[in-house]
């Protein structure tokens, strides 16, 4: 049943992805789009491939700072963990692999080590997810509103909406976030209340999973959430500048920063929706979809050839991490794909100060 499911959501992802893939090339010449792509600038391609790696060491540095109240994690083990999760993240379809990188860091290393809450690094990743969904949706807003008639074409409403709802819609995940850790005892209740008329084994097993969750989450201390954010803001400035590099290589100069914020809010609220492995089609589409509020070019042989450079590096790196930590024995994938993110956990360390 297990193996069925998944070639369903398989079959389902790679039809998303195709639809995405011939919307994104059906007004151009795929072999002009290949040669926009060869005869991109290679000394900004190697400037980009340098900034995702330290993109990466952002974004692992941020997820450890969230992982710091459940005990101690040596760099090493978090660094494997991040590589591999992120590229069980592009390689699984429809965003399965989201529950990668906590399951994996629960786990303690072949050398030996402390265990981790799986609740807890499933907390971790949740608090990720809010905090750059809101952060996204209010960069979008606030960029839009500062453009005015600047952004314009077919998709500039699409643009503003998206960027509404995405605020919207982890603004109020947050809420409910923080509503549940502050009446922790009654968000269980109501949610026993709810499931047990249906099914008392479901409603144990799901409460009991919503408790250890809403117990894990935990941001430590003052210094370490400014922390947080403040690495925030780093990872998407940097996603930003990514942009700002290579979209010149393609014949686009004349990008504000504004401007790109646009096209980075239009891409992250793209790659959402869930598609085939790697996100294709989905990531090239609405990057040139963004691309297109300001040049007539987004979905020419120029902009498919941007937006597919971006895609083809992205997948390169985040799966060339992940193999050499792999190959490297730090991390083992044997019955990770049949853990559940909150059962059968250890017991919890002592709360980092």
């Amino acid at each position: 049943m297990r193996s069925l499911k998944l070639l369903v959501r398989t079959v389902l992802s790679l039809a998303m992805s195709a639809v995405f893939v011939w919307l994104s090339l059906r007004h151009t010449d795929v072999r002009a789009v290949g040669r926009a792509m060869a005869e991109a600038d290679a000394a900004r391609i190697a400037t980009y491939v340098a900034l995702l790696l330290v993109i990466h060491l952002v974004r692992t540095v941020r997820w450890g700072l969230l992982l710091r109240p459940l005990g101690k994690v040596p760099f090493k083990r978090l660094n494997s963990a991040s590589a591999v999760g992120w590229m069980l993240l592009v390689l699984l379809p429809l965003r399965l692999g989201e529950f990668a990188r906590p399951l994996l860091i629960a786990r303690p290393p072949a050398g030996g080590g402390q265990p981790l809450r799986r609740s807890g690094a499933l907390a971790s990743v949740v608090v990720e997810r809010i905090v750059d969904g809101i952060a996204i949706g209010v960069l979008g807003i606030i960029s839009l509103r500062m453009l005015g008639q600047s952004a314009s074409g077919n998709y500039v409403e699409f643009a503003r909406s998206a960027s509404v709802l995405v605020a919207l819609g982890f603004l109020t995940l947050c809420a409910g976030l923080v509503l549940a850790v502050f009446f922790h005892d009654r968000a269980v209740a109501l949610a026993d209340r709810l499931l047990r008329p249906f099914s008392p084994r479901i409603a144990a097993r799901a409460t009991g999973m919503l408790d250890a969750f809403i117990g894990a989450v935990h941001l430590g201390s003052g210094w370490r959430l400014i922390s947080f954010f403040a690495l925030t803001a780093l990872y998407w400035t940097l996603t930003a500048m990514g942009l700002a590099i290579l979209a010149p290589a393609f014949g686009f100069n004349a990008l504000t920063p504004l401007m790109l914020a646009v096209i980075l809010t239009i891409q992250v609220v793209g790659v959402m929706v869930p598609a085939g492995p790697g996100m294709v089609g989905t990531m090239q589409f609405f990057t040139q979809a963004g691309l297109s509020l300001f040049d007539p070019g987004g979905f020419s042989a120029r902009g498919a050839g941007f937006a597919n450079t971006i895609w083809l590096l992205q997948f390169i790196v985040q799966v060339g991490l992940g193999t050499v930590f792999l190959v490297a024995g730090h991390v083992s994938l044997k019955g990770l794909l049949g853990a559940s993110p909150v059962e059968d956990e250890p017991p919890p360390a002592p709360v980092a100060p």
